[in-house]
């Protein structure tokens, strides 16, 4: 068996293609190699997906059910390997070939499958709370050569098509799938709107804003784009005293109203969305009651609009979702996770099913029916399934029970705004792009690294100089040192002054485009000129001012002072 198993992962001791592997048949004879050890995996790795099914995270790292965790790590290893030959080895390797098309059965399909399955989940719940380390998971170099390769969008989009991508994403690095999205999502870009290098950059769509109604005014000339959200939008913001600001619109000032809206249309006051006690998002379950059943979804519609734009034109925005709701984002919710997921938006909830799961005595003592209480402004009772309220939890039932209560909490109350959410999402970003990540993944790309932190030295290391800078000048190394000096807020403040982001991009300041950039502007007085920026081109110009506290003053004043392009 042990022998057998080696020929199933290693394609240097197994001939026959996993997908090609058969089994033996009920009259002993054979469908061509007996293959005894890939058919004791698949029974031992389908009885693994379907233990995790009723496992949750603290059976998983705590109790450690249904496996201790280094043998959890053992498992990973060698399903990775057997996947890794699966998508990449076998069609490829000499050994396997022999001149002759390769032919599927069912034994080996299913054992792909199953083992596809099994490793998506643990590597969902070890994102959540680790489980090995991540390298463990990755493929060094793959998808490398066939990235640089690529030279259309055609040509990137197909790469989603590969067996890794399809399969087991998670082979594949994660720097390494942030790069591939980047390039699927710049080349459309560049496709549809042209761009400032190739100097052929399209007039696109008009819009005025007054900086007073920004979500009023976007919901107005915007909501009504659907595809046509892939179209360059060019901003001219009006003052408040209905004056047009100075600035021509190169991208800056899109990047700024972008920034603006998303920070005013997630806004939890605005009643669409409820925080955790993480300070994560999700939909407000209560959100029809509050704006009318329509509106609420017009309004999801265009918020999905507003993140998949967003994510368009490669800005990272503030909201944090909670993993419930990226379940959706991606097109395929998972149903493997309610109660974990449970467990970020009603804590006590959580805990009284998890006594229930593990209460040891008799469940129909607990006087509890198959019904669930809605507190929408009044509470209401609702049935979980039909005549739930004459039917009592048993412990012959209870876990079915725990199920459809997580399951009514986590994925049926907010499922309607979800879906109106992900209409807007997905009409500027395909979902075949997003199901490259997983739900902690997609954060990243939403909105960076988790604690939003600006890497210092990440930013000095990619920044560029121009009009008589160099990383030598003595003003250069004042700014960074007031930079290094600044609180996160500040940091961030300054980010945002210069590029209209206050997060770095999610691949860091080697994927800024164009490069954050310093510009020397001569001054005789201190007094002469504040720094500003030109949020096009994600350049900040600085004058040389005569010492580095007069440097951090005059920036500090700049950045706070958020007045638009009409500061000098």
């Amino acid at each position: 068996v042990v022998s057998d198993l080696y020929c199933v992962i290693d394609v240097n001791k197994g001939a026959v293609p996993i997908r090609a592997l058969a089994c033996q048949n009920a009259h002993g004879a054979n469908e061509g190699n007996r293959n005894i050890g890939a058919s004791v995996l698949l029974m031992f790795v389908t009885c693994l997906s379907h233990t995790l099914i009723v496992t949750d995270d603290v059976e998983l790292h705590e109790m450690e059910k249904p496996l201790p965790k280094h043998q959890v790590r053992r498992c990973i290893l060698l399903l990775k390997k057997l996947l890794y030959r699966a998508v990449c080895l076998d069609d490829v390797h000499n050994a396997t070939k022999n001149g002759k098309d390769l032919t599927s059965n069912h034994l080996g399909l299913a054992l792909i499958s199953v083992s596809s399955k099994v490793m998506n989940d643990l590597y969902s719940r070890s994102s959540r709370r680790l489980l090995c380390v991540p390298k463990l998971w990755v493929e060094e170099d793959l998808l490398e050569q066939d990235i640089r390769r690529c030279k259309s969008h055609l040509d990137y989009t197909s790469l989603l098509a590969s067996p890794v991508c399809r399969i087991c994403p998670f082979l594949v690095s994660f720097k390494r799938r942030l790069q591939l999205f980047e390039r699927i999502v710049t080349t459309n870009r560049v496709d549809i709107q042209g761009s400032n290098e190739q100097r052929n950059l399209k007039r696109g769509i008009m819009v005025k804003v007054q900086r007073g109604r920004v979500l009023e005014d976007g919901l107005i000339h915007l909501n009504n784009l659907g595809r046509n959200m892939r179209q360059r939008i060019c901003v001219n913001y009006i003052s408040d005293v209905g004056t047009t600001e100075s600035g021509v619109d190169v991208g800056g000032l899109f990047k700024e109203f972008w920034t603006d809206l998303s920070a005013l249309a997630f806004d939890p006051n605005y009643a669409l969305f409820k925080v955790t006690e993480d300070s994560l998002m999700y939909p407000n379950p209560s959100s029809k009651f509050v704006h009318g059943g329509d509106m609420s979804m017009k309004l999801f519609e265009f918020l999905g609009r507003i993140l998949g734009k967003a994510l368009y034109e490669g800005i990272t925005i503030q909201p944090q979702f909670a993993h419930l709701f990226l379940s959706f984002l991606r097109g395929d919710h998972s149903y493997l996770h309610l109660l974990t997921d449970l467990s970020t938006i009603d804590k006590q909830l959580y805990n009284n099913l998890m006594f229930l799961k593990t209460y040891e005595g008799d469940a129909a003592d607990l006087c509890l029916t198959f019904t669930v209480a809605n507190d929408d402004f009044g509470v209401t009772e609702q049935n979980l399934i039909p005549n739930g309220a004459d039917i009592e939890v048993t412990n012959g039932n209870k876990r079915r029970y725990i199920y459809l209560v997580a399951k009514h909490h986590v994925s049926d109350r907010i499922k309607e705004q979800s879906d109106a959410f992900t209409r807007g999402l997905w009409e500027v970003i395909d979902r075949s792009w997003l199901r490259l990540f997983n739900e902690p993944e997609l954060q990243v790309l939403i909105s960076g690294a988790s604690d939003g932190k600006i890497d210092v030295p990440d930013m000095k290391a990619n920044s560029k100089y121009t009009g008589g800078y160099s990383q030598l000048d003595r003003n250069v190394t004042r700014f960074w040192s007031v930079v290094s000096s600044f609180t996160p807020k500040q940091q961030a403040d300054l980010l945002r002054f210069v590029t209209s982001c206050e997060r770095p991009p999610p691949l860091g300041f080697s994927s800024m485009n164009p490069p954050f950039t310093i510009q020397r502007v001569g001054i005789v007085r201190d007094g002469d000129k504040l720094p500003s920026a030109s949020t096009c081109f994600n350049t900040l110009k600085l004058p040389t001012y005569s010492s580095e506290k007069v440097l951090k003053e005059r920036l500090i004043y700049a950045i706070e002072s958020k007045s638009g392009f009409e500061l000098t």
